[in-house]
């Protein structure tokens, strides 16, 4: 696969969680058409993910990717289907940790069917697939997210050292770096404009969890106010102003296959 190495620095600023809430949904679309996001990944048995998706077409240059989730939720498949990575209330575990004794077939065929979902909810495929808490660090998940990135030709988000290696031992396309440090404090306009200006040839992804905290999120997670501090900096103008100066790209991971190769490569375009 063609790796954007070639063409000048590409930078993917992702938003986790779509789909989730209606007040994370709001700020992501809002981050996207008033700031720097440019791809957001979806959690398709979330409760706002049906909205979300009806949403897409008012954002057709907004990257949608599957945010695989197997953690903190509860399956896509019958919980009969998936023993191993559920608790005794059908949930799956709080931490990827929980994933470590979790049958490999089992996880593949959860995989599968989020992808069906997303289908089903978008009309398309995702433009790149990621994992809600950096799941796919754990080796049982990165094997199935690999295989299923395999089967659909689609890129995958370069989470850790080891998950690149494999990533590209797989002949999947990837970004060359990652960056996870706009977040929590570390949430404020000095810290994305450092991370802009220490972005180097190639292609970035930048994480972030922009967000309006809605009580659904504040009843559900531990990660809520910061997330309207990421989105008051996401759509500060001095943000998009560096793009500009320091000549990057911004896109998402349809960018990262040539043109045409495939449907996610197609989106946003």
């Amino acid at each position: 696969m063609t790796q954007a190495s070639g063409r000048s620095r590409l930078v993917i600023v992702n938003a986790d969680d779509l789909g989730r809430t209606s007040g994370i949904n709001a700020g992501i679309f809002e981050a996207h058409r008033d700031g720097v996001v440019s791809s957001a990944t979806l959690m398709v048995a979330s409760p706002a993910a049906e909205e979300a998706a009806a949403a897409l077409p008012d954002h057709p240059r907004l990257g949608i990717g599957l945010h695989v989730t197997l953690t903190g939720s509860l399956p896509t498949l019958p919980p009969g289907r998936v023993p191993s990575l559920i608790d005794p209330e059908g949930r799956f575990p709080r931490r990827p940790e929980g994933l470590t004794g979790a049958d490999p077939a089992e996880v593949l065929a959860e995989v599968r069917s989020q992808l069906e979902r997303f289908r089903e909810l978008t009309g398309a495929l995702p433009t790149h697939l990621d994992s809600h808490h950096h799941s796919h660090r754990q080796r049982v998940v990165l094997e199935a997210v690999v295989e299923v990135a395999r089967e659909r030709r689609l890129p995958v988000r370069n989470a850790s050292p080891a998950v690149g290696r494999r990533l590209r031992e797989a002949g999947l396309a990837t970004t060359d770096a990652f960056v996870e440090s706009f977040f929590g404090e570390e949430a404020r306009i000095e810290t994305l404009l450092e991370i802009f200006r220490g972005i180097g040839e190639g292609s970035t992804e930048v994480m972030c969890h922009p967000a309006y905290p809605d009580d659904a999120l504040l009843a559900e997670s531990t990660y809520a106010a910061d997330r309207q501090r990421e989105l008051d900096v996401l759509t500060d103008p001095a943000a998009r102003e560096a793009l500009a100066e320091l000549g990057l790209r911004l896109g998402h991971f349809g960018h990262l296959i040539e043109a045409g190769a495939e449907p996610a490569a197609r989106r946003g375009r």
